[in-house]
């Protein structure tokens, strides 16, 4: 039973997905002046906001040094780009926190209020500015200022980059008279959280079902939509296992699976039933696996470090993983900044064309809040049945647990 309850922003947008960047905090970016060395005591990336502050320091250049761990902002998003001013009116109507953050000392909760001027207010992501930064060998790094807006309220709490990342440890510089800097209207594509699989799932193959890390390119895999479609690449990032990246274990027979299913949090799963139709309009959606969390079925697994396999196929498929239907990597030039170094630069090997490439989402995608509205999670007891290899597709539907 859906709650008849739901949320407005919901109702309004129920092609939002649910997004998350990771920005270095303001107070872990050290500027220094290049003419003598000296840190510049001005707060220049939160001035930023109201035009051109890496210009005021003329005619020193400036370094830039990025310490710290990244934060993770996370929004509903409705078209995949971080922009400025996502308003109507008085009203917010995309890049609404969804998460909350602690960053720079300060902790911004959601709040599912839309309209500015409420009490409490709206919380929201933007893109402020773009700058042009260089390294020491001329190449060039979009730097974006991140902010959060509270009603009215509008703060920049740190950086990302859009495209190539700088390798860590690198020093950027802002060269006077060169970089650029543009504060209206700028928009930068959101990468999304990585998709993939761990060590020993076990894929369907047209030889049955093999675990991922014996797969090659060229390897053929079932997927739903194509029959058999050759693997394009495979690839392995080690990250830290803690937390938000924490992976998802989805146990046997939860979803259909044959085994235990264990994927990263943002890996989405194909569901097919009434109440998806009813919900947003169409027959299939995906739904991030995180959204399907109960604490006992399906469950964050945190570890130390884990390796996320990815496997890549010409277009976005659903292939069979366990048994169910799961999204392979949906790559494009946003896979940068989504994927380890050493993983880019393998898929950059193996497919020397990936930043021209322009894959389409094979289904429409939810976010996390969304796909908990639909499964009743955590309070109504109802959980799903993803579309597997062995349930016909026409039986799959939403499932009551027993109490």
């Amino acid at each position: 039973m859906i709650p008849e309850n739901r949320d407005r922003t919901i109702d309004r947008q129920a092609a939002m997905s649910e997004r998350t960047i990771y920005i270095f905090a303001k107070d872990d970016v050290t500027i220094t002046r290049d003419s003598n060395g000296q840190q510049v005591q001005d707060d220049v990336i939160a001035r930023a906001l109201n035009g051109d502050a890496f210009s005021w320091e003329r005619p020193s250049d400036l370094s830039l040094t990025f310490s710290g761990s990244k934060v993770a902002l996370t929004f509903d998003d409705s078209d995949g780009i971080l922009s400025d001013d996502p308003f109507s009116g008085s009203t917010v109507i995309d890049q609404q926190l969804t998460q909350p953050v602690t960053i720079n000392g300060v902790t911004y909760s959601p709040s599912a209020e839309t309209t500015r001027w409420e009490n409490p207010p709206p919380v929201n992501v933007e893109n402020e500015y773009e700058v042009t930064l260089f390294d020491g060998a001329g190449n060039a790094y979009r730097m974006v200022g991140v902010s959060i807006t509270e009603g009215y309220a509008t703060s920049v709490v740190g950086v990302m980059f859009d495209g190539a990342q700088p390798p860590p440890g690198t020093t950027l510089h802002y060269i006077q008279g060169v970089s650029s800097y543009g504060g209206t209207g700028e928009t930068v594509p959101i990468s999304d959280g990585v998709i993939c699989f761990l060590p020993g799932t076990q894929i369907d193959t047209a030889a049955g079902p093999c675990a991922i890390e014996d797969l090659h390119p060229g390897d053929p895999v079932l997927t739903l939509d194509h029959g058999p479609q050759p693997v394009r690449w495979i690839g392995r990032s080690m990250v830290c296992g803690l937390g938000h990246m924490a992976p998802i274990r989805i146990r046997a027979g939860a979803l259909g699976n044959r085994r235990d299913l264990l994927v990263s949090p943002n890996h989405r799963v194909l569901l097919r039933a009434p109440e998806v139709d009813l919900c947003f309009g169409h027959r299939e959606v995906l739904v991030p696996a995180k959204a399907l969390i109960d604490g006992g079925a399906v469950q964050r697994v945190p570890m130390p470090s884990v390796a996320y396999m990815h496997l890549m196929l010409d277009a976005h498929e659903l292939i069979f993983s366990e048994g169910i239907a799961t999204e392979t990597l949906f790559a494009g030039a946003m896979a940068q900044g989504v994927l380890g170094p050493q993983a880019m630069a393998d898929l950059r090997a193996h497919c020397p064309d990936i930043e021209a490439t322009m894959q389409k989402l094979t289904r429409p995608s939810i976010s996390v809040r969304e796909g908990r509205l639909l499964t009743g999670l955590p309070h109504s007891g109802v959980l799903t049945e993803s579309i597997s290899g062995q349930v016909p597709p026409s039986e799959t539907r939403l499932r009551h647990r027993a109490a």
